[in-house]
């Protein structure tokens, strides 16, 4: 029991620090940007307890998301080593916030919010949680044992077990992002993937590129391997995971087809809503010439596209109400040029 209620504590405080984290972060972030604008003199300046909301609602679930598994791994591991000392939290948070703002270490103001607020929750976990680290054992042996505490013991065991589990995961995919920055880039695939705006291609789209390299990776299993109109319907959502690899997957599937015309219909086969004046007989010009078609999803009304599985990861999908994916065509409207996937969140 000691044990579970230990985790829970740690668990409780870790998800608080990581939101705080959040809105420090973008506060501390604001306001040299803020004073640069004139601050309180310009009226069109926002407050800058707007960098607050905008870190809780915006930031902190991305966050939450992607860092909660492995820092309370990282966090019980300190509490199995009785770790009580806040010099070693602050290396925790710091190398934990670094990498949750992407180390940007030519941009001075970002780099020093993240240290800032990284110090400040790493104090804040150490008074809730770190400096009490393995100080109760000899409390719980001082209680009577039975059997319901022994079996609340066993399910803390359960919960290390999961979260264990889990950190594997994010170790794999590490291991995959590591992969392809440093050993093996991998091709374009077929048809070649391109980012948006032709920018280069980040380490999380490579590795959807190697799991997803041709329209046929991204399908439902079929018995024929043909690639038909109707066949390059059946994408396999069961196997997407973030939206890199729908965004590969669509622009794979998408990319197969000869021309813009086809769009509408293959994103009203995946479930999605095509506005007309962003359809395949209306397609949206850009200011560029450039022509787009959009598919909408009800979040709200039918739960996350993506990931398929997992309650968790399903539960942080479901924050957003809405999620746009837009389709974007030469001018010609004979070759696709990028997929881009976007939420709606307030």
């Amino acid at each position: 029991m000691a044990i579970l209620v230990r985790l829970l504590r740690i668990t409780l405080v870790t998800i608080l620090c990581i939101v705080v984290f959040a809105a420090l972060f973008e506060f501390l972030y604001a306001i040299p940007r803020y004073h640069a604008n004139g601050g309180v003199g310009n009226p069109y300046s926002p407050p800058l307890f707007y960098a607050l909301l905008w870190g809780v609602v915006f930031r902190a679930p991305g966050y939450l998301f992607n860092g909660t598994v492995p820092l309370l791994f990282v966090l019980a591991v300190a509490e199995w080593k009785a770790t009580k000392g806040w010099l070693w939290y602050l290396a925790i948070w710091l190398i934990a916030g670094l990498l949750a703002t992407g180390f940007s270490i030519t941009d001075s103001f970002k780099l020093a919010a993240t240290l800032l607020a990284a110090a400040a929750i790493s104090y804040l976990y150490w008074i809730l949680a770190g400096k009490s680290a393995r100080s109760w054992p000899h409390i719980w042996r001082m209680r009577e044992p039975n059997a319901g505490r022994k079996l609340l013991n066993y399910a803390a065991y359960v919960v290390l077990a999961y979260l264990g589990y889990q950190l594997s995961g994010y170790l794999y995919y590490g291991g995959k992002l590591l992969w392809v920055t440093v050993v093996s880039e991998p091709g374009p695939g077929t048809p070649p993937f391109k980012a948006q705006y032709k920018r280069e291609v980040t380490a999380s789209q490579k590795v959807a590129m190697v799991d997803f390299p041709d329209p046929a990776s991204c399908l439902r299993k079929a018995e024929t391997d043909e690639l038909t109109v109707d066949r390059l319907k059946e994408m396999d959502w069961d196997s997407i995971d973030n939206d890199e690899e729908a965004n590969v997957c669509m622009f794979r599937l998408l990319g197969s087809y000869g021309d813009v015309s086809y769009a509408t219909d293959w994103f009203k086969a995946q479930g999605f809503d095509v506005p007309n004046a962003f359809s395949s007989a209306r397609p949206y010009i850009g200011s560029d010439g450039t022509q787009r078609v959009v598919g909408m999803y009800s979040i709200r009304k039918k739960g996350p596209k993506f990931p398929t599985k997992g309650f968790v990861r399903r539960a942080f999908k479901s924050i957003p109400y809405g999620m746009s994916v837009d389709a974007t065509w030469s001018k010609d409207g004979k070759q696709l040029l990028w997929v881009k996937t976007s939420y709606s969140t307030l």
